[in-house]
């Protein structure tokens, strides 16, 4: 039945990308602007929403009365299997002149992991954002694509006593040319103490900023996320995940 399940949301959202073309703020794994190698667990199930400061988002689509603005977002993402996460993220827009949020970008996001970690191997995640058969043609002026992304990522951990480091690092391309800066290499490390395993603390290089915060899921079903960039600008967000599967972890 638990499987029945599964393959039944698997369906569901396999009609996604067809529809509209961490990173927690999409409602996958990783640090906090950046991808890794990492997953959630198998059954896994996500729905949670972020504030997003404007330092964080796209140059272009996000401008109202000339300046750009401060937005949100919500998702809901699916961890079918230990290699594959699905999201689906909804980000809130202003009309061109000030006033409330009244457009959404959707998209879909995907993450395979090919190589899971071993002892001396890191994992290796693949991942694709806002990606549609349009996004490959970036000539295209009547799609949107503000996050589209491609990326290769690998994470690697080590026990430090009983408390874990984690040490990412990931290529990522953006299809548009105003997300230039968030090109090339990306990287980060986490830290997990042995006191408190639920959380972790996240300091991320994402290729043109620094970003430190921390995550931590509580009560096994209400993540939290805080960051700040370059130490002036905040995000925040939170999500209930519940297992499919009947599974309880602590992190």
């Amino acid at each position: 039945m638990k499987q029945i399940k599964i393959m039944i949301l698997m369906a569901i959202m396999s009609f996604i990308p067809s529809l509209s073309i961490g990173q927690q703020y999409l409602g996958t794994s990783g640090l906090l602007h950046i991808p890794s190698a990492e997953m959630n667990h198998e059954g896994d199930a996500r729905l949670g929403g972020h504030w997003i400061d404007k330092h964080m988002i796209p140059d272009t689509g996000f401008i109202a009365s000339g300046e750009k603005y401060s937005t949100f977002d919500y998702y809901v993402s699916l961890t079918p299997f230990e290699w594959v996460e699905m999201s689906f993220t909804c980000t809130e827009r202003k009309d061109y002149v000030d006033g409330p949020f009244k457009r959404k970008d959707r998209y879909a996001s995907i993450k395979v992991r090919p190589i899971k970690e071993r002892k001396y191997i890191p994992a290796i995640a693949l991942g694709f954002n806002d990606v549609g058969t349009s996004a490959f043609n970036p000539n295209r002026t009547d799609v949107q694509l503000y996050f589209t992304n491609i990326y290769a990522a690998a994470t690697k951990h080590f026990d430090l006593g009983g408390n874990e480091l984690g040490v990412t690092m990931a290529y990522r391309h953006f299809f548009r040319g105003y997300n230039d800066k968030w090109n090339g290499l990306v990287g980060g490390v986490t830290f997990r103490p042995a006191f408190f395993p639920q959380g972790r603390a996240i300091v991320e290089y994402t290729g043109n900023e620094l970003l430190v915060g921390a995550d931590a899921l509580l009560w096994n079903h209400l993540l939290l996320q805080v960051g700040i960039k370059d130490f002036k600008y905040f995000n925040f967000g939170l999500c209930l995940q519940i297992n499919l599967l009947g599974n309880k972890y602590r992190y």
